[in-house]
């Protein structure tokens, strides 16, 4: 992606800067996160880019434990209406996962491909993922949801948006590399963020492999650590095993400090679940 900050991304942090400035911001979202316990009184600045920079230090230090804490309370203040407090829990939100967005905006931008026309679809399903979020029913590993919510829709849209049709010229098509369409050269990008995202770093290696039927059972895997329908360990051992060149089972069983046998069955079980749980994933999509 050219170097340049897209202009909307811009636009974003300028109007950041603006809502900083507004002392009635920051007195709402302090109150906020002191209610609910997620600062001490001496702790929480009074300005509000203070705030937010205080919260995405402690994130950084405490890990993602600490992030569901606060992005959860904004979650619910954005989940209660239409009104001042909801849409300003929303604009917060977005600003927190904007670095995401730019990574997912530099990863899909293609040769020929404007980023601006790009970022227009990230951006817009990141402010649809925020507003959407079902935090009552999945307050759990909130950091991590919304990641993978803004990768499955960006995934989506962009297929929509960037899928061959008139609109793109056929030059503009065979800009792209190798040849490939647009969609299809975009979609293993997001997925490898994705898989690395929710800890799958079995998936990560190349990313050249998460095409056809293994890009499916990693974004299926990815899809089913999002909603704790598999554990971390789990979900590794399936992606390990179903790929070219998986080692046997003494060798993996051996890395994983397990027999063979005990393997096998960790295996199966992870499966069967996944295999329940599947008509729930080709919904979603």
């Amino acid at each position: 992606m050219n170097s340049v900050q897209p202009t909307l991304v811009t636009r974003l942090n300028t109007e950041w800067e603006w809502l900083c400035a507004d002392r009635g911001n920051s007195d709402r979202v302090r109150a906020w996160m002191l209610a609910a316990g997620v600062l001490d009184e001496g702790q929480a600045p009074a300005d509000l880019g203070e705030l937010f920079t205080l919260l995405r230090r402690h994130s950084e230090q405490d890990g993602p434990e600490f992030s569901d804490i606060w992005m959860s309370v904004l979650l619910h203040r954005a989940s209660a209406g239409e009104g001042r407090d909801a849409e300003l829990a929303v604009r917060i939100l977005v600003q927190a996962m904007l670095p995401c967005a730019r990574r997912m905006l530099r990863d899909c931008v293609r040769s020929g491909e404007s980023s601006e026309d790009v970022a227009q679809v990230v951006v817009a399903s990141l402010w649809e993922v925020v507003r959407t979020y079902p935090i009552v029913r999945r307050p759990r590993r909130v950091a991590s949801g919304l990641r993978m919510e803004l990768w499955h829709r960006v995934s989506r849209e962009l297929k929509q948006e960037l899928a061959p049709s008139d609109c793109l010229d056929e030059a503009r098509l065979a800009a792209l590399p190798g040849g490939v369409e647009p969609a299809e050269a975009v979609e293993p990008l997001l997925l490898a963020r994705a898989a690395e995202a929710a800890g799958l770093q079995a998936a990560t290696s190349a990313v050249e492999e998460l095409e056809g039927a293994r890009g499916e059972m990693v974004a299926l895997l990815v899809w089913a650590l999002e909603r704790e329908v598999l554990t971390t360990e789990a979900a590794s051992g399936i992606c390990d095993h179903y790929r070219e060149g998986a080692p046997q089972d003494a060798t993996a069983a051996s890395a994983w400090g397990v027999s063979p046998v005990a393997l096998r069955r960790r295996r199966s079980r992870a499966v069967a679940r996944l295999r329940q749980a599947a008509p729930q994933w080709v919904e979603a999509a």
